[in-house]
């Protein structure tokens, strides 16, 4: 699953059809007055999910950008960041509790 489609557009995007993704993602509001919550399908054309068709929940809570969203899959999956429950667990969606380190040389 492209770790690039899982991007969350700021809520206040001026106008949601103008979002550019790629050919593989749609994206669904069922609510079109809450576009803190929908649903994006990715259609892999390449890689070993070629031919999949995954559908992911998000759920943008109100301390955005400060607290990341809920993402969860909702397509049985196999895949090392997804647990059986379908809960995304990637360091990018943790955020906001990362410590930034800094290399010296």
């Amino acid at each position: 699953v492209p770790v690039t489609c899982l991007c969350v557009p700021p809520p206040t995007s001026p106008d949601i059809n103008e979002l550019n993704l790629p050919k593989t993602c749609e994206i669904d509001f069922s609510d079109q007055d809450d576009l803190l919550h929908f649903r994006l399908l990715i259609c892999p054309d390449e890689g070993f999910y070629k031919g999949g068709k995954f559908v992911f929940s998000f759920k943008v809570g109100q301390g955005y950008p400060h607290d990341p969203p809920k993402v969860k899959c909702e397509t049985m999956v196999y895949h090392p960041n997804i647990d059986l429950e379908g809960n995304v667990c990637l360091n990018i969606l943790r955020w906001a509790t990362a410590t930034p380190r800094v290399a010296t040389a």
